[in-house]
């Protein structure tokens, strides 16, 4: 399962389990793709909930999503995030254009 780097921008909603964030992915054109979606799914570490001295949901950290490769070029991957998690960015799109760098094999 391959996974694409994101960055958290914001806490949407702190006020139970599980916590929602808003992530950001910014594609190969420099498109900023934004995400709503559990902290569970956009953080998938041990640290959460529990460790409030170090949490990997705060803002400005860097979280994952989840994807298949469906697509690539020299420099690029074409990536799908509706499998397994079902993240959409607010715009309704699962397909993204990304830097090989950006996605972990």
């Amino acid at each position: 399962m391959a996974k694409v780097t994101v960055k958290v921008i914001e806490v949407i909603d702190d006020t139970g389990y599980p916590m929602f964030v808003k992530c950001e992915l910014t594609d190969c054109k420099n498109v900023k793709h934004h995400f709503i979606d559990k902290v569970p799914v956009i953080c998938q570490c041990d640290r959460y909930p529990s460790d409030t001295d170090a949490p990997c949901w705060k803002e400005d950290c860097t979280g994952i999503i989840r994807c298949n490769i469906v697509g690539e070029s020299d420099k690029t991957y074409t990536i799908d995030t509706e499998y397994p998690d079902d993240v959409e960015s607010l715009n309704n799109e699962y397909r993204f254009e990304v830097w090989k760098e950006q996605v972990k094999i």
